[in-house]
């Protein structure tokens, strides 16, 4: 907490990452050793580059840019769930409690929370010291502040994309400052978003124009991309959003124009840069499009800044999580992907993804497994798991049950034999049954055995080139330049094969936008920006799939089931979180959001 006094220290707490390097640094200097042995002086990290670098390397270990806590990193599934893009295995794993629970000033904001103020305080101490420096070089001072100013924007646009207004705090608060210092007001949330803007304005030419965001480091299109995200969020909140509490929540409608144009122009300069593209080899679409989340760093032009992962050192749970039942692993099937967000995948032939009506999935009609899933966008195939998946050289099946010359066969230990001599279950592994029948399959490791938890190291694509095409399709868009809008969106559709548009509408990019970013951390924050959270998450009872497997036929019936215990609830209120009566009680200047 930024005004918490406990956290007000004259001397920096030795960060996590600096251990390692003061050991290397002190060997032979046994004599020094009962020194301060838990903090350092800021004095001494600031004229040394080797502990500027680390103390910089513990600001981006802190910066969290994708969730993956919870026991056994199960808040991987976080925003997927609260978005209703897939959920979460079992209801005590905190990504379920997103949408299941109350949020009221009692209950506070929950694990939706990012209060990082204790980061911006590292962060801030750094750019105040740093230029103090005599022993290091002008160069090295600059790109750092630069790439600290980043991360301190970065940290800003997660605050004001959850709670509007913050405090917005750029020095470093010291327990002798005055009241109106150490429990500042909110700012409103235009003067964040301002804020984020301006800060990287001015580091942009301090950043390398050399790519080093894939490999995890901020470099000038990393900063370009969070102008063109932020900026359109601002956009959105201006178009479809109203000002309350003095703008404290909220963005005058007069600027959605300007922020429009923000987002266009920063866009706009990493596309007319020509160092990135949509990855786009072979004639497999689905095959490519998975592969783009496997092949990391520089090489992978697509990828614009990765947070970066390396199994059991920083590595994640994602495989040993994911991976479906039947593989013999500890733990599986953690994400059932919702059919309510299925539906969004339109099919290859033109089809709409909602085209199969609702009403025809009962236990007298039969579908081929292939035309009602393997038929879909390339990317649904390629980011989820639906029956008869080919997945490290076996078939993964989802059917509850059998048809046998009309009798209901039950049992996984029971083995039926097809016409083709190809051999299946009666019952499908539990826990694929369980559920929504359907997996998360994007960004998984295929190669990955996925024994225990964090073996796992796929960075994570912090901001990639195909967002960039659909941040710029819609800024175009609202702009007034829909043949532009168009081009972008069409750009994406190609590399997945999917048939071209031939006019382009509000619905049709906000489609593109959730197919191709699906289960990337996106969807949650667009429905809320695009103010239409409310009905597409709340009063809502979400639905998976039960499959009846018929030996006879070689199709299956397809019912649905409520996927979830609970109708989901999203009030108006919520497009803002509340804070907490302690974070309340902590400041007596945060005024709390509307309808809390």
């Amino acid at each position: 907490m930024a005004y918490n006094l406990s956290t007000l220290k004259l001397k920096i707490m030795l960060p996590k990452s600096l251990y390692f390097v003061l050991v290397l640094f002190c060997l032979g200097c046994d004599d020094q050793l009962d020194k301060e042995p838990d903090f350092i002086s800021e004095n001494t990290v600031f004229e040394d580059e080797g502990l500027t670098n680390s103390y910089v390397a513990d600001l981006y270990l802190n910066m969290n840019f994708q969730e993956i806590g919870g026991f056994g990193n199960v808040g991987i599934g976080l925003f997927a769930a609260a978005g209703a893009e897939h959920i979460n295995f079992a209801n005590w794993q905190y990504p379920n409690l997103s949408y299941s629970r109350q949020y009221t000033e009692v209950t506070g904001p929950g694990n939706l929370d990012r209060w990082p103020y204790f980061n911006i305080r590292n962060m801030n101490i750094l750019l105040r010291d740093l230029p103090n420096s005599v022993s290091l070089e002008e160069d090295f001072i600059r790109t750092t502040m630069a790439e600290v100013r980043f991360l301190r924007a970065y940290e800003y646009f997660e605050m004001v994309k959850r709670y509007g207004g913050v405090p917005l705090i750029t020095t470093v608060q010291d327990q002798d400052d005055s009241d109106e210092v150490l429990f500042p007001s909110r700012a409103t949330e235009k003067e964040i978003y301002d804020f984020i803007y301006n800060e990287l304005a001015e580091i942009l030419p301090d950043l390398s124009e050399v790519k080093t965001g894939a490999n995890g480091r901020v470099d000038r299109f990393t900063a370009l991309m969070l102008q063109s995200r932020a900026m359109l969020y601002a956009a959105s909140i201006a178009n479809f959003g109203e000002e309350q509490i003095n703008g404290i929540v909220g963005v005058p409608s007069a600027s959605a124009q300007d922020y429009y144009k923000k987002s266009y122009d920063a866009s706009k300069e990493v596309i007319d840069s020509q160092l990135f593209q949509l990855i786009d080899e072979g004639d497999d679409k689905a095959a490519n499009f998975a592969s783009i989340f496997l092949n990391e760093g520089t090489g992978n032009n697509e990828i614009i800044f990765a947070e970066r992962f390396e199994p059991f050192i920083k590595g994640h749970s994602l495989d040993w999580l994911a991976n479906p039942d039947g593989l013999g692993l500890e733990w599986n099937s953690n994400f059932p992907v919702l059919y309510d967000f299925v539906e969004n995948f339109d099919f290859i032939d033109g089809r709409t993804g909602s085209s199969i009506s609702r009403e025809d999935l009962t236990l007298e009609n039969e579908w081929d497994v292939t035309d009602f899933f393997g038929n879909r966008d390339p990317r649904f195939v390629a980011s989820v798991f639906y029956p008869e998946t080919t997945w490290k050289g076996q078939k993964i099946y989802f059917h509850s049950s059998s048809l046998v010359n009309g009798e209901v066969v039950n049992g996984t230990g029971t083995i039926l034999t097809k016409q083709n001599g190809e051999e299946i279950p009666a019952t499908a592994a539990a826990r694929n049954v369980r559920n929504t029948a359907l997996l998360l399959r994007k960004r998984l490791d295929p190669t990955n055995i996925a024994t225990q938890s964090e073996n796992s190291g796929q960075d994570f694509y912090v901001f990639r080139y195909a967002e960039t095409l659909l941040n710029l399709a819609e800024a175009a868009y609202y702009l007034g330049n829909s043949g532009e809008a168009l081009t972008m969106v069409n750009m994406v559709r190609e590399r997945a094969g999917m048939p071209l548009r031939s006019e382009i509408t509000e619905d049709f990019i906000r489609q593109e936008r959730q197919v191709e970013l699906a289960f990337e951390e996106h969807r949650f924050w667009d429905l809320i920006r695009w103010r239409v959270a409310t009905e597409v998450l709340g009063n809502v009872r979400t639905k998976g799939l039960v499959f009846r497997y018929n030996l006879d036929t070689d199709m299956y019936n397809i019912t649905l089931k409520n996927a979830e215990g609970d109708i989901r609830q999203f009030g108006e209120e919520r497009y803002y979180l509340p804070f907490s009566q302690e974070r309340l009680a902590e400041n007596p200047n945060l005024v709390q959001n509307p309808g809390y």
